[in-house]
């Protein structure tokens, strides 16, 4: 295995995001935007592995439109279950729910 596309950068974007997230200062002014920037860490984490094995050539994405709507969707996911409910004036859950059905037709077509 190599050292990777970017050398590994995802634990940088990861961490980095954590240093904020868990900052007390941060946590204590802005709640939600700390439960934001760490789940956002996560997703980049994992966004960037896969992008960093595939171009690296130590594994294969399949299908890059797949891939890619998969990507965009666990970040908007997490964008969304985070805002508040307030954003969203015909109802978060009912929104959140339209837009992963939009997702889910739109991977099926593809499949």
């Amino acid at each position: 295995m190599s050292g990777g596309h970017w050398n590994r950068l995802g634990f940088k974007i990861q961490d980095a995001l954590d240093t904020i997230a868990t900052d007390n200062e941060v946590v204590e002014r802005f709640p939600t935007l700390a439960k934001i920037l760490d789940e956002l860490g996560h997703a980049l984490y994992d966004i960037e592995h896969d992008l960093d094995w595939d171009l690296s050539g130590d594994s294969y994405i399949k299908d890059d439109q797949r891939w890619e709507d998969e990507a965009i969707w666990s970040l908007l996911k997490v964008l969304m279950t985070r805002t508040p409910d307030a954003w969203f004036p015909r109802g978060k859950w009912a929104t959140i729910q339209a837009v992963d059905g939009r997702h889910d037709e739109r991977t099926e077509d593809e499949g």
